[in-house]
């Protein structure tokens, strides 16, 4: 049985400290949140969680953090938008999924393009997918009792 591998590191959350050029920091963490368990199948869906951060903003600050995933075969989602109300939580969860079924390593993040920022782009979340060849999966037997 063949097994989709990912990094003991990649479990921990990440951070990525992001230095706006305004006065509010942004922090980034993206994550695998279905991490490990045999693949039994290809194509297989991976599930990515990212959590996004804001706080310092001035009075007023348009209080809005834009993003997109990029991934390493090049595809990247369209940009999408999060409000951060003056009296709301200054972090907000994110998600998306990716479906693969070829064998390879991996990775998502998420990048920021507004505010302007230093440094856009989070942590890659890396993985390595291994999908079972035909035949390679041992399905176990029932027992025989013979009485």
């Amino acid at each position: 049985m063949r097994l989709l591998a990912f990094p003991a590191s990649l479990v921990s959350v990440m951070l990525l400290s992001i230095v706006p050029v305004s006065a509010q920091s942004i922090n980034m963490s993206a994550g695998i949140t279905n991490a490990g368990g045999p693949v039994t199948s290809c194509p297989v869906t991976i599930n990515f969680e990212a959590t996004i951060s804001a706080t310092g903003w001035s009075p007023t600050a348009n209080r809005q953090v834009q993003y997109k995933w990029i991934r390493s075969d090049g595809a990247d989602s369209p940009t999408q938008t999060l409000d951060f109300p003056a009296s709301g939580p200054s972090a907000q969860t994110v998600s998306t999924t990716w479906q693969l079924g070829a064998n390879g390593q991996n990775w998502e993040a998420i990048q920021i393009s507004y505010p302007p920022l230093s440094n856009t782009t989070s942590n890659h979340a890396v993985f390595t997918l291994t999908c079972p060849t035909p035949g390679s999966l041992v399905v176990p037997r029932r027992p025989v009792l013979i009485r």
